[in-house]
């Protein structure tokens, strides 16, 4: 078969069969196919190794929010920028963008191309392969600049086979326990074996979460939030100082919304401490114009306020029942979960505060949980819930309920998110 002829969905249909599991956690494999290609994209150019400065990216909560953050501040100080980001909502081009725009169906193919050129018998996830396709990608347009988001734990994630000049970990929650371990200490050591000794590691977690001694075994150079770095409120607006070198820099104006003050703060000097020079006001106005569909995401069908947000763990959940917990009216939850997910976690924090259930199985997805038993667990707390045969479905029956003033919040997964946000789209084109 000549695969030059082949188009990308049809790639990505190969690819999901090529591997037996979803998930597989090792970098031999993966780094051996990428020394390959990676000798052969050195033999083909003049360069002597990477250029790029890379900054990698992990954490339970809020790394894709701080990886746009990144990617709109170096866009307005001039920087050809690759991201690498998962999962995808709609088109798989929007994990791979070069300048904000996701690359195109060719480039993505000739780079799918290349890299099976170089596999010879080994078997790769559709995740692996996305990363190696991303990293060649990158070196073939020449970016300034590689934002490479973590898509599960760290050390063992295909995107840990390049070693970051700066590592940005976010915060640490439960989550992907079957994998990562059972406790955040747990989760914290998985994590940070992205960091690299001598070289730059933002943290984002405060010293109060107890974890900071774990810090040390890294020989990393420590900025902390809460320590080397901060934000603080003034005038009903954050200002964070940061630290650069030997000098202070500040940003005023970071009041959070779709990105939390937190993220743009670390997303900040995540950047400062890879030696890049930034403009206070470039900062600023980049930080601004900072949209993530999913996160907190507030839109308007018809009278009805939805609200679309990815959370799908407790800790998220627990953020997202806090900016709920500021709204007037009923609130109605569509929601769904992947299997390894806390669902009971989930419900927890948001029992209060959501009058109405609206749940449905995800799919596409094969790790999606039964509805029925979703729906289960939301009785045994006692909470007004009803089950569905598709999230369309649910989302419709939710839309209908909705009085003067009612919100409707959309959360659980990528996958719910993307499927609400095609139903939304229906319906405002009638």
């Amino acid at each position: 078969m000549d695969h030059r002829s082949t188009s990308l969905e049809h790639w990505l249909i190969k690819l999901q069969s090529m591997h037996t599991r979803e998930i597989d956690l090792s970098l031999q494999r993966v780094a051996t196919v990428w020394n390959r290609v990676n000798n052969k994209l050195l033999a083909n150019s003049a360069r002597e190794s990477d250029s790029a400065l890379t900054f990698s990216i992990a954490g339970t909560n809020g790394k894709g929010s701080c990886v746009m953050a990144m990617e709109s501040i170096l866009q307005s100080h001039g920087y050809l920028v690759g991201t690498y980001t998962s999962p995808h909502l709609f088109d798989y081009n929007e994990r791979i963008r070069v300048s904000g725009a996701p690359v195109s169906d060719a480039i993505i193919v000739e780079a799918f191309e290349f890299i099976e050129s170089e596999c010879k018998s080994t078997a790769l996830t559709y995740f692996e392969y996305s990363t190696l396709a991303a990293l060649w990608i990158f070196e073939t347009l020449a970016v300034q600049v590689r934002l490479l988001e973590v898509g599960l734990g760290g050390r063992l994630d295909a995107v840990n086979i390049v070693s970051p000049d700066v590592a940005v970990i976010t915060s640490i929650a439960l989550d992907h326990q079957y994998w990562l371990g059972s406790t955040k200490a747990d989760i914290a050591v998985e994590k940070l074996g992205i960091t690299r000794t001598e070289k730059p590691l933002i943290w984002g977690e405060r010293s109060s979460s107890g974890l900071d001694e774990l810090l040390i075994p890294t020989g990393a150079v420590l900025y902390r939030l809460g320590i080397e770095f901060d934000i603080s409120l003034e005038n009903d607006s954050f200002t964070a100082k940061f630290l650069s070198g030997s000098k202070n820099f500040s940003v005023s104006g970071l009041r959070g919304d779709s990105v939390s003050a937190e993220n743009k703060a670390i997303a900040v000097q995540s950047l400062l401490a890879g030696g890049l020079s930034l403009d206070s006001k470039k900062c600023r106005l980049a930080l601004s114009k900072v949209e993530l569909t999913g996160r907190f995401q507030h839109i308007s069908v018809g009278d009805v306020a939805v609200i679309l947000d990815i959370a799908h763990n407790p800790a998220a959940a627990t953020l997202l029942a806090k900016r709920l917990s500021l709204l007037s009216g009923n609130i109605h939850a569509v929601a769904s979960v992947l299997a390894d997910k806390d669902w009971m976690g989930i419900i927890a924090p948001l029992s209060k505060i959501v009058y109405s259930w609206h749940v449905a199985k995800i799919h596409n997805s094969s790790r999606a949980t039964d509805a029925q038993k979703l729906v289960s667990d939301l009785k045994v707390r006692g909470l007004r819930s009803a089950c569905f045969s598709s999230l369309e479905s649910a989302f419709l029956a939710a839309y209908g309920k909705c009085g003067l003033g009612d919100t409707i919040v959309v959360f659980g997964s990528f996958y719910v998110v993307a499927s609400v946000l095609k139903t939304i789209s229906v319906l405002q084109e009638r």
